[in-house]
């Protein structure tokens, strides 16, 4: 079963982690729930259960161990047992279901292989799971089609399409190792804090667009050059340009939401002047702050 080499590294550091709390139902071997994003949960965290993630229409960035590197929709991963990871799309609207998650006890049910054999997948992806593996190829498609079908299944009469999944992901042909073998090798989830400060920048700017740079890397505890290093590794996008991105993405909101005046939505939304705001959105979305408001409009009313 080949194994796509290594996606680039970026250079190994440590991270903390937020522990996920994950109850499985009563009874189930397996929890699926669909998130919307951006979402409470949605964090750099770890948690000892096993994660398939499928993403089926969004595109952004994965961090997984050290690995950081593109998703694009029909992305699909397995990580193992506290395997630190997180998803993001910098500067989106609001995506509704934009995850799909299938978490389960994998040391259990590899515990119980010998009266059900068909666990003996789980012992065989065990070595890939531990440094996360992303399944390339049509299969990824096919087999976060059999995600989303089993979501719709629940918890009940899904066993079978669950062990289904799991063979479908080892005998997958294409698959890429995602964390360096010497990340795993010391990792240690209590080492360092700068991916929660990363998230915590994100939340600050979600919450006021117009934040400066220096303003969040105070809030954050960084010093600014060493938050812009960070902030571009870990989004892989530069301040300005994240910043902008969500500065429109709320004016977006904004105008397609409220009657608020184009001005005031100007100043709302973090610009300092209406001339630039008027360059910015029409260089981010290809129309005016008025065409798009007229364009959003023309939309609800054709839904109604």
């Amino acid at each position: 079963m080949p194994i796509a080499p290594d996606f680039p590294q970026s250079p190994l550091e440590t991270f903390t982690a937020t522990r996920e709390q994950i109850v499985l139902p009563g009874g189930a071997s397996y929890l699926i729930r669909r998130d919307d994003y951006p979402n409470p949960i949605c964090i750099w965290n770890y948690h000892p259960e096993w994660e398939i993630h499928f993403i089926p229409d969004a595109s952004g960035f994965a961090y997984v161990g050290d690995y950081i590197g593109p998703f694009r929709p029909g992305h699909l991963m397995l990580t193992g047992t506290n395997l630190p990871h997180n998803w993001i799309t910098p500067g989106a609207p609001p995506l509704p279901g934009r995850d799909m998650v299938l978490q389960f006890d994998a040391d259990a049910l590899i515990g119980v292989r010998a009266v059900c054999p068909e666990f003996e997948v789980l012992h065989r992806l065990k070595p890939l799971a531990e440094r996360g593996i992303e399944i390339l190829g049509k299969e990824a498609s096919l087999i976060g089609h059999m995600i989303l079908e089993l979501h719709a299944i629940g918890h009940r009469g899904g066993l079978g399409l669950f062990l289904e999944i799991l063979e479908a992901i080892d005998a997958a042909p294409e698959k890429r190792l995602l964390a360096s073998e010497h990340f795993i090798s010391i990792y240690n989830q209590v080492s360092d804090r700068r991916h929660r400060r990363i998230d915590q920048a994100i939340q600050i700017l979600q919450s006021d667009p117009g934040a400066q740079m220096h303003e969040v890397a105070q809030k954050v505890g960084f010093e600014p050059s060493a938050f812009s290093r960070a902030f571009r590794r870990l989004t892989g996008m530069n301040f300005s340009d994240y910043s902008r991105s969500v500065r429109v993405w709320r004016a977006r909101t904004l105008l397609s939401e409220t009657q608020t005046s184009i001005t005031d939505i100007c100043f709302e939304a973090g610009f300092n002047n209406l001339s630039n705001f008027n360059r910015t959105f029409r260089f981010e979305t290809g129309l005016t702050p008025r065409a798009y408001r007229k364009a959003a409009r023309i939309r609800a009313k054709s839904l109604l």
